[in-house]
């Protein structure tokens, strides 16, 4: 391994993967050794490490008043995955879906979501995954990419695998943005399927993202919307969804997701 690779910045789904303890080997002891001697690295791990402190306090109150044998009976059919606790967290992902389900049977309905969670009391048309996009881009500033190794041929694997996940060819000369380096492209879940997100660090507005998930509703042309105080211009073709979203003027978004649009049409 080399000695760029060994120090550069670990995605999101890396450390919370450590975060869960699902790292193994040399994969954590490579982690593990980065959070202690990176300050980038640890200043997100600390970041997403405790993102959860707040979900805690906001409902434990309605975990107390909850109907502990309706939601015992509920979490005991949940996947595995989901319903699995931790070692070692004082709060757990048990906990938490608990206190969602909780929510439910208080009639509280949550109004906000992250790349773990969704909405499912608002939204049914297809869109939701734009709203949880962006929210999720609200928490990047300039710094969480700023330090990103910037090694071309490791970009263009991510965007391999990123198209293969999605079964779209992604090069990088069709993703590119004038002006608008590119930082990094990975594969995140949402709804139990693959979501490509490509991030860009623009000089002027901050974090920029090229989002894509597979879908059958067919083609659309670009439409714009704001969610979370961010602009997003989204479309479709056959095959996928897309949404362009970050601080841009809706007008140069529109420019360059046409440009985008229409590279990898070709």
């Amino acid at each position: 391994m080399s000695d760029q690779k060994q120090h550069a910045m670990p995605s999101d789904e890396l450390l919370v993967a450590f975060l869960d303890g699902e790292l193994e080997g040399t994969e954590r002891a490579r982690i593990d050794a980065l959070i202690k001697t990176d300050e980038a690295v640890a200043a997100r791990y600390e970041f997403l490490s405790h993102s959860e402190m707040p979900f805690y306090n906001a409902f434990e109150p309605l975990l107390e008043n909850a109907p502990t044998a309706d939601l015992e009976a509920i979490l005991d059919r949940l996947p595995a995955p989901i319903a699995a606790e931790p070692a070692g967290k004082g709060w757990s992902r048990r906990g938490f879906a608990a206190a969602a389900i909780a929510l439910v049977f208080a009639g509280v309905a949550a109004d906000r979501a992250y790349l773990g969670m969704r909405d499912v009391s608002g939204e049914r048309d297809g869109s939701e995954w734009r709203g949880v996009v962006a929210e999720y881009l609200t928490l990047y500033t300039p710094e969480t990419l700023a330090n990103l190794a910037s090694d071309e041929q490791e970009q263009n694997q991510q965007l391999r695998n990123v198209g293969d996940r999605l079964g779209l060819s992604l090069p990088a000369q069709a993703v590119s943005l004038p002006g608008i380096p590119f930082k990094r492209a990975q594969i995140l879940q949402y709804d139990g399927k693959p979501l490509g997100q490509i991030v860009y660090l623009d000089p002027v507005n901050g974090p920029l993202a090229l989002c894509i998930v597979q879908s059958s509703k067919g083609p659309s042309s670009p439409q714009s919307e704001q969610r979370y105080g961010l602009n997003v211009v989204y479309w479709s073709d056959q095959a996928h969804d897309y949404m362009l979203v970050g601080h841009n003027p809706v007008d140069q978004l529109n420019s360059l997701a046409d440009q985008v649009r229409n590279a990898l049409a070709a």
